[in-house]
């Protein structure tokens, strides 16, 4: 793996690939370039983790928001862009919105954190707070966001099914992956969501891979009860249902490219908290629950196979989950 002086040296310089996205505001230039460290748990370096909280809203869907409303833009003539999300996507769009003058409306479940939302409301965005009711029901936050999309002029996001969602990354996130650990990479960790974030980055990473006659092992982690790990392995669905945000689905969605994953992992809610709290309070590195979720995954595999080199990816930081992991 990369030196520690490496992995410095890659910190937002010309050593990392150019971004696919290149703006010259001064805000959006921030998005991406993110730092890969050495987590203090583990010795000799085994174990890096990509620090995607590091982009401006904390969280790697700055990348998809930056991504698709750049490339909405260069087909169409928009004025509004519409998006559902429980936080993070919600957050990215409407900062990159707020940068491109777009304007900006959001639909999140009840249950979405006050810290999300704040940014949300922060870059200027309408915010409409949806009832937790099943999908089919028309005031579902994702059904009020394609209602909202019907109007003249309106882009929807769609980060559920539109694929410049895994594309993004595998443009982006994945070449950034690559240049900082990709000489000795064994394993790939990621938690799952939409599953843009994982998927994407895979692919470019296993093409890599491939090119130099090797491979390198995917791993996707999911909730307990949740069902991407069921559709993955073409199991029964079980009832969907954690307190982790942004961590696993109800079921597979077109976003998930499971041709580039070897397997999956499931994560008890109680264990994801557990691990972002210890990540924060006895390493000094402050990472969400869904991090924390594939933080445990990834110290698993290093503890289980002492020649493995992994990089866990942090997907967004622990500031937004304080009063879920401490309290306050």
């Amino acid at each position: 793996m990369p030196t520690d002086a490496t992995i410095r040296s890659l910190d937002r310089t010309d050593a990392l690939p150019a971004s696919p996205f290149p703006t010259e505001d001064p805000v959006l230039s921030q998005i991406g370039d993110t730092p890969m460290i050495p987590y203090p748990g583990v010795g000799d370096g085994r174990l890096l983790c990509k620090m995607e909280s590091e982009n401006p809203t904390r969280s790697m869907k700055d990348r998809i928001a930056m991504g698709i409303l750049t490339e909405a833009l260069q087909e169409g003539d928009y004025d509004t862009v519409v998006e559902a999300s429980s936080g993070n996507t919600a957050g990215g769009v409407a900062l990159v919105a707020n940068r491109l003058g777009l304007t900006c409306k959001l639909t999140c479940p009840e249950g979405t954190s006050p810290d999300k939302i704040g940014y949300m409301k922060a870059f200027g965005a309408e915010v409409h707070q949806c009832p937790d009711v099943d999908s089919d029901h028309p005031d579902h936050y994702r059904t009020v966001a394609a209602r909202l999309a019907e109007e003249e002029g309106t882009f929807l996001v769609d980060q559920y099914h539109n694929q410049s969602n895994p594309g993004v990354h595998y443009q982006w996130t994945g070449p950034e992956i690559w240049a900082q650990a990709g000489g000795e990479m064994t394993h790939l960790v990621s938690a799952m969501g939409t599953g843009g974030l994982l998927s994407g980055s895979a692919r470019h990473v296993k093409e890599q891979a491939e090119a130099e006659g090797r491979d390198v092992t995917v791993v996707g982690v999911d909730a307990e009860c949740s069902n991407i790990s069921t559709a993955f392995y073409d199991d029964e669905p079980v009832p969907y249902d954690t307190s982790v945000e942004g961590l696993g689905k109800g079921g597979d969605l077109p976003t998930m490219w499971f041709d580039y994953l070897d397997e999956m992992r499931d994560i008890a809610d109680e264990q994801a908290f557990q691990q972002a709290r210890t990540s924060a309070q006895e390493h000094g590195i402050p990472i969400g629950p869904s991090a924390g979720a594939a933080l445990s995954v990834a110290l698993d595999i290093c503890a289980q196979d002492p020649n493995a080199r992994v990089v866990s990816i942090v997907c967004d930081g622990g500031e937004q989950y304080f009063d879920a992991l401490f309290g306050v």
